[in-house]
């Protein structure tokens, strides 16, 4: 006999305006092949300098929001290490959550994640973490 519904934001003029640009600057340029192009840059340079560590990583989702692991880091301690030693080298990323690229993600700033990655690894090593 009856229905309750509820929603945030239904009216709001501000988030519509926003979304309907968004979807426009989609629309009219190359935005999503950028960021795909960007995360698969992100992957390959993650891989590389993992490898060059000692280290292998699992990455999954989409090239735009990858998760990043480090193969048999099973209690994430790698993982949270190296994610505070990169973000000392002045890059955030995540241990066990994907992270989002957008179209603001140009080569200069995945090549910067990638050296700070690198320097982590460093930095853990350094602390005594092996792969595993």
């Amino acid at each position: 006999d009856k229905i309750f519904t509820t929603g945030s934001f239904w009216y709001g003029a501000v988030a519509m305006a926003a979304a309907l640009t968004t979807v426009r600057i989609l629309r009219d340029t190359d935005a999503i092949a950028h960021t795909e192009a960007m995360g698969l840059r992100l992957r390959a340079g993650l891989d590389e300098v993992a490898k060059r560590n000692g280290f292998r990583l699992r990455q999954t989702g989409p090239a735009q929001m990858p998760v990043v692991l480090v193969d048999g880091d099973v209690d994430l301690r790698i993982g949270n290490a190296l994610c505070a030693a990169t973000l000392r080298h002045g890059v955030f990323l995540h241990p066990k959550h994907n992270m989002f690229l957008c179209a603001a993600h140009g080569p200069a700033e995945i090549d910067r994640a990638i050296e700070a990655v690198d320097a982590g690894f460093g930095d853990i090593i350094a602390a005594g973490f092996v792969p595993a």
